[in-house]
Order: structure tokens, then sequence, then C-alpha cells
């Protein structure tokens, strides 16, 4: 639900699925540029304005869009993320997307990092820890860090 006026920590809150009473509910924290824990910073990937100076107005017609956690390899080419040999190049990245699955699925946004600012750069990326030949998940991600239409595959 988009929030709108009477504009409220308590509404913003409880639109960013946490207690309508959060304790220490800051706006962006002590500098600038908001912290990824503030009420600014938890709407990062909603499109509220990251920019000194801040205004409760940002929030009107916003909706808190969260992100889901999963691991992966870093960026590579093709043969890096699903090497010829059956070998898994490892998951030591924990990156995030936007959509309703465990995994990232086509059409949604990655980033590498919780608050959904920073879009995962174009590339290949390994997103599971299984070996040999057809059982290896990866991605593929465009421009904007969309995942590339008909991904994840199998190799």
């Amino acid at each position: 639900m988009a929030l709108s006026y009477p504009m409220k920590v308590s509404l913003i809150n409880v639109e960013a699925n946490r207690a309508s009473n959060t304790a220490n509910s800051r706006a962006s924290g002590t500098t600038s540029t908001p912290t990824a824990t503030s009420l600014f910073g938890l709407y990062a990937s909603s499109g509220v304005n990251q920019a000194a100076p801040h205004k409760w107005s940002e929030f009107n017609g916003k909706s808190f869009a969260s992100v889901t956690s999963y691991s992966s390899s870093v960026i590579g080419v093709f043969t890096q993320a699903c090497p010829f040999n059956g070998s898994n190049p490892g998951l030591s990245q924990t990156y995030y997307h936007d959509g309703s699955g465990t995994l990232p699925a086509q059409g949604d946004v990655c980033y590498s990092n919780s608050g959904g600012t920073t879009v995962l750069l174009a590339g290949y990326y390994n997103i599971n820890s299984a070996t040999g030949q057809g059982n290896r998940q990866y991605i593929k991600i465009t421009s904007g860090g969309v995942v590339e239409l008909g991904f994840p595959q199998y190799c």
C-alpha cells in the first residue's frame, strides 16, 4: 500500500514491516547520506530521495520495496560461472534481489547492497553450490542489474 498524508513515522514503520513504535526510527542518521537502517535508507529501493535535505513528503505515494538476500559467485564470463570441467566457482558473495522467490529470476533487479541502491554489474553469476554437468545454476545480469530473459539456467 502506498503511503499518503498525514505522514507519520509510525505509518512509515508499518509499511516497512516494522512495529509502528520501533525505537530509534531516525530519519537519516547522523550524516546527510542516510544510513541503511534509517527510515530514508530503508526506503532507498522504493525511490525515496537519498540526498539531503530530507523531507517527510518524499514518502508520499511510496511503498516499501524489500529485497531478498542470496549467495552467489563473483561476476565473471560464462566459463567462470559454469566451468567446463563441472566445478563450481563458489558462493563467496551475498547479493540481493527484488523478486518474490528465494533466488533471483527473470526480470528481477539484483543489488550488491541490502539497501537496494547499487545494482550488480552485467555478467554471469553462479547461484548454487552444486557441481557436475547440468546441476549448476547461473544467471546473466544485463545493464541496470536485471536478470535477463530465460534465466536462471543450468549448466
